[in-house]
């Protein structure tokens, strides 16, 4: 199996690089780094073969911290599904509102790390400094958190959504936002990017999933217009649409299956149109190191906790 080939690093150039994995040979960017003879970043902001080659020392990696926070208010949005509201420290709110945010987070009683669970960043209140995440009651670790008065918050992370460049760039376009399930939390800081950068933005919602009224609340304080179909029936629709707004960007929030769907769809009316969507593979350790979230894509392990994919590729597994 191959070893890897040049991809986006979520982290690259950031103040996370170089990582534990530049220094184990395993560098998601640098193929020198990766025992190849010939460099193919493709410059992202930083030469990790340098920093690296400059600081021998692994122990001067910048870890992402581990932030003991209080729990400001435990809501019960639907049978088993909460909301928590989250006092977190300043610093953390700016950088939990970038697209694909996401967190670790366990119950404060709980040291081992097994009980880390990834969550989606919902939204960020800056100015109270509230960090809001939705939770299913599901197992032992989400029954610990919800059960908690504090918590333990580790990030930020960002991988959490697959075409994350794409919605930071995009500006003065037509955008479509397609949500099902509880993946729908992480639109709003989509949403906000796109919104920010002047792009017109309409959002779909599959009825036969479940809806969030306070997502949908927070979009409408957005202004931007929510329309409840059925991704089945409507697909005529949706196209319909995508073709008479001459649509650019389409960011579906949904499981794998909803998320395939739409690319299909997409495709049906042009392959040319940028498609985002959110990463739900299993995330555990968030920096490449465990193993868990690795995939195989024609014969490349790829770390999805870290590693930016063409969404369209990513169906290749499925």
């Amino acid at each position: 199996m191959n070893k890897g080939k040049n991809r986006a690093c979520i982290d690259c150039g950031s103040q996370y690089c170089p990582c534990h994995l530049a220094y184990s040979g395993d560098c998601i960017k640098c193929s020198l780094l990766r025992g190849e003879k010939t460099c193919d970043c493709l410059w992202q902001g930083i030469c990790v073969y340098n920093e690296v080659q400059h600081n021998k020392k692994e122990s001067l990696i910048n870890e992402r911290k581990e932030y003991l926070c209080e729990i400001n208010n435990k809501e019960e949005l639907k049978d088993g599904i909460y909301l928590l509201k989250i006092n977190i420290p300043k610093n953390l709110t700016e950088e939990l509102s970038k697209v694909g945010a996401y967190i670790l987070l366990k119950d404060k009683g709980k040291e081992n790390l097994a009980y880390n669970t990834p969550i989606s960043v919902m939204d960020v209140d800056k100015e109270n400094k509230l960090l809001k995440v939705v939770i299913k009651k599901a197992g032992i670790k989400t029954k610990a958190l919800l059960d908690s008065k504090e918590v333990i918050v580790k990030g930020p992370y960002f991988n959490g959504i697959f075409g994350v460049e794409k919605i930071n760039n995009i500006k003065s376009s037509n955008c479509l936002v397609l949500l099902s399930g509880l993946s729908q939390v992480n639109s709003i800081n989509v949403i906000k990017k796109l919104l920010k950068n002047k792009n017109t933005v309409e959002v779909f919602y599959n009825k036969n999933s479940t809806i969030l009224d306070v997502v949908i609340e927070t979009l409408n304080n957005m202004g931007v217009n929510i329309h409840i179909i059925d991704i089945e029936e409507d697909k005529n629709l949706i196209q319909d649409y995508i073709k008479r707004n001459n649509v650019s960007l389409i960011y579906s929030g949904g499981n794998n299956n909803f998320n395939k769907k739409i690319k299909g769809l997409v495709d049906d009316v042009s392959k040319e149109i940028t498609l985002a969507i959110s990463n739900n593979n299993l995330i555990c350790c968030g920096e490449g190191i465990c193993g868990a979230c690795t995939i195989n894509l024609n014969g490349e392990k790829i770390k999805t906790c870290k590693t930016q994919i063409n969404s369209k590729d990513f169906f290749q597994i499925m």
